[in-house]
């Protein structure tokens, strides 16, 4: 806990020094809550898991940032020598999205919008395992990256949903600070949601 408190005490000012640097006066923030599904992993192959982005676009630039949010709950099953377990990741992103009818905005009042996306960036995977015998909680934190690609569909101004397919793995640093491998703990979410636009 205090190593993943570490990690939040330099990751959530580095975050919110990129959210202050957007220009305000031009920028669309969204809230998109969603549900999605593991892929691609063996412990955790068509499992539910539930998500929120908080994030800000430029309607006049194809960039913006999004702190992303993803809980699993019984990741590794829900029985069996895991336990009661869970995969959580906190992820800050920059997002590259191409421009629709709205040109680069989430959309114009009484006006449409489609913005296909590609995002990606690093953050915390804390995955937490209970032993069968006798229950013990054991908590694990990771460095983590996440790469995606999807679109946000809004046909109005505040309200739309959002389709996306995400990569997410740790990555382990096994000599110095110089050299970061990738670790042996990855797997695909795809999720449905919707965008709230403020």
């Amino acid at each position: 806990m205090k190593k993943m408190l570490r990690l939040f005490r330099y990751a959530v000012p580095a975050v919110v020094s990129i959210l202050v640097s957007v220009h305000t006066a031009h920028a669309q923030g969204f809230v998109s809550p969603s549900l999605g599904v593991t892929l691609a992993n063996e412990s955790g192959e068509g499992r539910a898991d539930f998500g929120a982005a908080f994030g800000w676009v430029d309607p006049r630039a194809p960039i913006g940032v999004e702190l992303d949010i993803v809980y699993a709950p019984s990741f590794f099953g829900g029985a069996g020598v895991y336990g009661a377990n869970s995969v959580t990741t906190v992820m800050g992103n920059v997002i590259i999205a191409g421009g629709g009818t709205g040109r680069y905005g989430l959309g114009r009042r009484r006006a449409a919008s489609i913005r296909p996306y590609v995002s990606g960036g690093v953050g915390v995977m804390h995955e937490v395992v209970t032993t069968a015998t006798p229950g013990e909680r054991i908590p694990n934190n990771d460095l983590g990256l996440n790469l995606g690609v999807g679109v946000m569909a809004l046909p109005r101004r505040s309200v739309g949903v959002r389709g996306d397919v995400r990569y997410y793995r740790n990555l382990v640093n096994n000599a110095t600070a110089t050299n970061v491998n990738f670790g042996a703990f990855h797997f695909w979410r795809a999720s449905i949601g919707l965008v709230l636009g403020f």
